[in-house]
C-alpha cells in the first residue's frame, strides 16, 4: 500500500475517500534524480498547500520510503485540476555552483569537497552528508580541476561517474540524507524475471560505430633542452619499426582500417606506452552489445513475492534471447493507482569480437548471493504466449486472420497479451505451425501451458480444416478450402460457397429483400410481397 505526504501532512491514502489523487506515477533510475508526477483535485484539503520548490513530498510503500523530493512545477487544467511534477532530493545539487578548483587527493575527499561546497550554499534541509565510498582508482589519488563555474550535480557526473563509473545513491536515515558512491550493488531480489512469466520486451542492440582496429598511442609531452614542455609527444615509433601505431590484423581483415588516438599524459617510457596501446586496442576491437529488458513486478500481483527495488540485482532468464544472468535494475516506474502497470528496466551489456562469438565468462559480471526463488506457478498479467495468424492467399487459398488479446490476473478475469497462430491452407498442401508453437509453449511454465490449452478449446484444426467453437458446443463453424460451413450437432445447416449462401431452413423475422421487392411476414405467419425502395 502506498501513502503520500506533503510537508508531513497526509496527501494520499487509498483507505480515505477525501485523500485521493490521480495519475500518480514514480520514476526511479540509477544516477538520476528521480521524479513523481500526480494530479490533485480542487476539492482536496491540501490543494492550496502545495508550493513549488518548497513543499516536500514523500511516498512510502508499506512504511518503506521509496521517494522523497520537492515540488518542481504545477499545471492548472480547465477544471482547476493541478498536475504536479516533483523531483528527487538529489536535484538539490542543481541549486548550487562549484567554483573553480584544483584538486588532488582521494575519491572520498573529492566527493566531500563537492558536498561541503554545496552545503555552504543551501538551507539545512537541502544539505547532504558523505556516506559510504567503495569506488576506487588504480592510482589511489585523483586529480581534478576546472576554471569554470559548474553546477554541483554536473561536477559529480562529469568528474566522478563519467570517469570512474559507479553509482551515486541517496540513503536517508532519520533526517539526514547520506550520499553513497558505490562501485556496485550488494543486494539481490528473491524475485526472478523470466520469459513466459513477467518479461514485457527485450531489445538487443549491437553497435559497430565505436570499433577501432588501429590505435596511435601518445605519451607525455617531450621536453626541450631547457626542460620545458614542447608540443611534441612521445610515440612508439622508435621501438616499433618506425610505425607509430598498433593494430589487430584479424580485426582489420574483418572490419577494415579504423584509426584512433589515445593519450597518456603520465607515460614517459616508450615500452610502457606500447604495452598500454596494445591493451587499450584489445578493448576497442570488440562490438558493443547492449540489452534492454522490460518486465513487470510480480509483487504487485502477489504480496508474498519480494518487491523489486532500483539498484539491486535480479535473475533474468530468456532462452530465445540467450539471456541467463544476474542484471542490475536500472529503472523502475511505479503507478500508485494501477500497480499492474508498473515496469522494471534492466540495462546490461558485454563486448564480443564478432556477433557470433560466445560471451566469455567475464563478459557479463556475475555476483554470488544466497537467495530463494519462488518456484510456484503464478497467474500473471503478461504471460507472453505469442501467436500470430496469417494464411497466405493464392488463387485457391483462403486467407484468414485470428487474433486475440489477453492477459491473466490472479482471478483470470483480464486479458491483454497478443495471441496468434500462423498457417497456410491449400487444396493439396497444409502447413501449420501450431504444433511447433505448442512444443515451445510446453517448455514454459504451467500457467502458460494451461492458457494455451484454453485457446485450443475454441480453435481446432481437423483434417486440414479450421473449426471454431468451444469443444462440445452445439453450434460450430468450419472453414474449408472452398466453403464456410455452419454446423449444429455436427450436421451442416448452412454454408457459403461460390459467393452463394445455402440454408437448410430459414425464418425471416423482419423481411427478405430481393432487388426492389420484399417478402414481409404477417402475424399469422403468411407473407406479403411488396415493392420497396
Amino acid at each position: 500500500m502506498f501513502i503520500v505526504t506533503c510537508d508531513g501532512a497526509l496527501l494520499y491514502d487509498p483507505r480515505v475517500d477525501d485523500l485521493k489523487i490521480s495519475s500518480a506515477k514514480i520514476t526511479l533510475e540509477v544516477n538520476k534524480v528521480g521524479g513523481f508526477d500526480f494530479t490533485i483535485q480542487p476539492t482536496h484539503s491540501l490543494y492550496g498547500s502545495i508550493h513549488k520548490l518548497k513543499s516536500i513530498i514523500e511516498v512510502r510503500q508499506d512504511n518503506v520510503l521509496i521517494f522523497r523530493g520537492r515540488v518542481l512545477n504545477d499545471t492548472l487544467g480547465l477544471y482547476k485540476n493541478k498536475d504536479i511534477v516533483c523531483e528527487g532530493d538529489l536535484a538539490y545539487f542543481n541549486d548550487t555552483i562549484m567554483r573553480p578548483y584544483d584538486f588532488s587527493g582521494t575519491i572520498s575527499d573529492f566527493l566531500q569537497s563537492i558536498i561541503t561546497s554545496h552545503n555552504a550554499q543551501v538551507e539545512v534541509n537541502k544539505q547532504f552528508t558523505l556516506g559510504n565510498v567503495t569506488v576506487t582508482d588504480p592510482n589511489d589519488i585523483i586529480t581534478r580541476s576546472s576554471i569554470d563555474y559548474i553546477k554541483s550535480w554536473d561536477v559529480i557526473n562529469n568528474k566522478l561517474i563519467d570517469l570512474l563509473g559507479g553509482y551515486i545513491m541517496l540513503r536517508r536515515v532519520g533526517a539526514i540524507n547520506y550520499i553513497d558512491y558505490l562501485v556496485d550493488s550488494t543486494s539481490q531480489s528473491t524475485q526472478a524475471i523470466e520469459l513466459g512469466s513477467n518479461i514485457l520486451d527485450v531489445i538487443k542492440e549491437t553497435r559497430g560505430d565505436e570499433i577501432i582496429t588501429a590505435l596511435i598511442p601518445l605519451g607525455a609531452k617531450l621536453k626541450d633542452e631547457e626542460g620545458n614542455d614542447t608540443d611534441i609527444r612521445l610515440t612508439i615509433a622508435n621501438i616499433n619499426g618506425g610505425v607509430d601505431h598498433v593494430y589487430d590484423q584479424d580485426a582489420v581483415d574483418l572490419y577494415g582500417w579504423v584509426f584512433s588516438v589515445e593519450i597518456w599524459n603520465d607515460v614517459t617510457d616508450a615500452s610502457n606506452l606500447l604495452a598500454k596501446g596494445n591493451a587499450k586496442l584489445a578493448t576497442l576491437i570488440n562490438l558493443g552489445v547492449s540489452i534492454e529488458l522490460k518486465a513487470i513486478d510480480l509483487s504487485m500481483i502477489d504480496v508474498n513475492i519480494d518487491e523489486l527495488r532500483v539498484f539491486e540485482y535480479v535473475q533474468v532468464t530468456s532462452v530465445p534471447h540467450g539471456i541467463d544472468t544476474l542484471a542490475l535494475i536500472d529503472k523502475l516506474t511505479i503507478d500508485l493507482l494501477t500497480p499492474q502497470n508498473n515496469t522494471v528496466t534492466l540495462g546490461f551489456g558485454y563486448e564480443t569480437f564478432t556477433e557470433k562469438q560466445a560471451v566469455s565468462d567475464k563478459a557479463i559480471r556475475q555476483i554470488q548471493a544466497d537467495y530463494v526463488t519462488n518456484a510456484q506457478v503464478m497467474d500473471v498479467r503478461n504471460n507472453l504466449v505469442l501467436l500470430a495468424s496469417s494464411i497466405q492467399q493464392t488463387a485457391e487459398q483462403i486467407r484468414t486472420e485470428v487474433s486475440e488479446q489477453y492477459v491473466s490476473s490472479g482471478a483470470l478475469d483480464q486479458y491483454k497479451n497478443e495471441v496468434s497462430t500462423q498457417f497456410t491452407q491449400t487444396s493439396t498442401d497444409y502447413t501449420y505451425l501450431f504444433t511447433q508453437l505448442q512444443t515451445y509453449v510446453q517448455t514454459l511454465d504451467g500457467d502458460t501451458q494451461a492458457q494455451f490449452q484454453e485457446i485450443v478449446k475454441y480453435i481446432r484444426f481437423v483434417d486440414g480444416n479450421i473449426v471454431l467453437g468451444e469443444i462440445g458446443n452445439e453450434i460450430t463453424l468450419t472453414i474449408e478450402n472452398d466453403r464456410i460451413s455452419f454446423k449444429q450437432n455436427g450436421a451442416e445447416v448452412a454454408y457459403f460457397s461460390n459467393n452463394i449462401l445455402y440454408v437448410t431452413d430459414a425464418r425471416f423475422l423482419v423481411s427478405l429483400r430481393i432487388g426492389n421487392f420484399a417478402f414481409i411476414p404477417r402475424a399469422n405467419g403468411s407473407l406479403d410481397f411488396k415493392k420497396v425502395g
